[in-house]
């Protein structure tokens, strides 16, 4: 049933991937933006936890659009299922932001495929401004290659409600890859194509991302596998 699953999310993402980044090349408001992250990760039995300080550019990676701190807390239920309660700080050109968020991953997974999906509440408050809600739905597609490398397809969505407005605010999907130096050291490397709303309207972007994951724990032992998943 799973591989079955896969085939199709497989399809339709890259389906989506291709035909969204073919059109949106051709259009005005396209733009060149980047992430770069490193994360700090650990835990053992039921629980996981990390730090992550990313960089995010826009504008042709000419200009800072925000660069944040999340500390994140995973709670393994069961074989299926993780709550995941967290917080971030953020800090843009023209504001300070505080997030905290809730969400919960449910997830399925094969000695070779792992499927993720993750729905994701969050209240963004800024220092100044309108306070706003959002509610985010990420689905990940995971193919472990071999010990060393594990291949990703994502997409998802960001539906925010602000007082004087609310609809899809992002809309993201793309590839991703993953080397695992050891276990310690892992490397995530994606590339979204994306559109967002700015309420007046869509603005497309590319958007590579490299994330540094540095795990502390010297053995990471679980009572259950954990979603194999990142922050988009």
């Amino acid at each position: 049933m799973i591989d079955a699953l896969k085939t199709k999310i497989f399809i339709a993402v890259l389906v989506t991937f291709s035909f969204v980044f073919v059109n949106a090349q051709d259009s005005p408001t396209w733009d060149n933006q980047m992430y770069l992250g490193n994360k700090i990760a650990f835990g053992k039995n039921k629980w996981r936890f990390s730090g992550e300080l990313q960089v995010r550019l826009k504008d042709n990676f000419q200009k800072l659009d925000n660069w944040y701190l999340e500390f994140v807390s995973n709670y393994l239920i069961s074989e299926h299922f993780e709550i995941v309660p967290d917080f971030r700080f953020t800090i843009k050109p023209e504001k300070v932001e505080w997030r905290p968020g809730f969400g919960v991953l449910y997830k399925k997974t094969t000695p070779k495929i792992q499927f993720v999906n993750q729905v994701k509440w969050q209240i963004d408050i800024p220092n100044h401004g309108d306070i706003g809600n959002a509610v985010r739905e990420v689905v990940f597609l995971n193919h472990k290659f071999n010990e060393k490398i594990i291949s990703t397809l994502i997409a998802g969505f960001i539906y925010r409600w602000w007082p004087g407005w609310n609809g899809f605010q992002y809309i993201r999907v793309g590839p991703g890859v993953s080397f695992i130096f050891d276990e310690k050291h892992i490397l995530n490397f994606s590339y979204f194509v994306g559109v967002e709303n700015n309420t007046e309207e869509w603005l497309w972007a590319g958007i590579p991302m490299l994330q540094l994951v540095i795990n502390l724990s010297k053995s990471e032992k679980y009572k259950y596998t954990p979603a194999y998943y990142f922050d988009f």
